[in-house]
């Protein structure tokens, strides 16, 4: 990991010196995370979990939360733990089942998704079904709506990391083509799935750099 050496340092530089402006902890989220890490993991921890899921995690996360902290202190509402970004909270409340075989699949984009016309015609339709007091044919087609957008599929290999309110999940891509990258789930407001913007970066960020953007923009707030 000593290709993160100066990243690192700089990392826990920028954290301390955020904490020391924020005291009163008006940043967003901050009275979530009140600048507070999480204890590191070790690295025989991190391969046994690995070893467990039978993939590979993003060098430079494995740098922070070996380094840094296993979440805690972070973006928005502060960043979750490995174990709490392996679990897919909500597929499990559906399924009812372990969701931890999904991290091994390749998550399947490369590009933004979202099906804005799929769902325009199907939200045209529950319209007029709930007009016409038709309230089967409604029911049917929030399950049609549910499963253009719920696809088991766009929870391949991802770790949830960030809670960014409003039913919005920044997540870290951990296998196929964009692994490594942070990417943006808000399905939930007809947002789609794509490559994280909220710092106001154009470019696809990896973790470390997302990371870091962040603690830069946010320090700024208070120049």
């Amino acid at each position: 990991m000593t290709m993160y050496t100066e990243q690192i340092k700089r990392i826990k530089e920028k954290i301390s010196q955020l904490d020391k402006l924020d005291q009163d902890l008006e940043v967003f989220g901050a009275d979530t995370h009140e600048y507070i890490l999480n204890p590191v993991l070790g690295e025989k921890e991190v391969t046994q979990f690995e070893k467990e899921h039978q993939i590979s995690l993003p060098k430079d996360y494995v740098a922070f939360i070996t380094q840094v902290g296993n979440g805690g202190v972070g973006p928005f509402y502060g960043l979750q733990t490995l174990a709490e970004a392996s679990v897919n909270e909500e597929v499990m409340m559906i399924t009812g089942e372990d969701t931890s075989s999904l991290l091994q699949k390749a998550f399947p984009h490369t590009q933004p998704w979202n099906p804005i016309e799929a769902l325009g015609e199907i939200d045209n339709k529950i319209e007029k079904a709930a007009e016409e007091g038709n309230e089967e044919l409604e029911e049917e087609l929030y399950e049609e709506r549910l499963e253009i957008i719920g696809g088991e599929e766009h929870d391949y290999g991802r770790l949830n990391l960030c809670d960014y309110g409003c039913g919005i999940t920044l997540f870290l891509v951990i296998t196929g083509e964009q692994k490594g990258i942070m990417w943006t789930d808000d399905r939930v407001n007809d947002g789609g799935l794509y490559p994280s913007i909220e710092l106001e970066n154009e470019a696809s960020l990896s973790f470390l750099d997302w990371y870091e953007l962040w603690l830069d923009n946010t320090i700024a707030e208070f120049e």
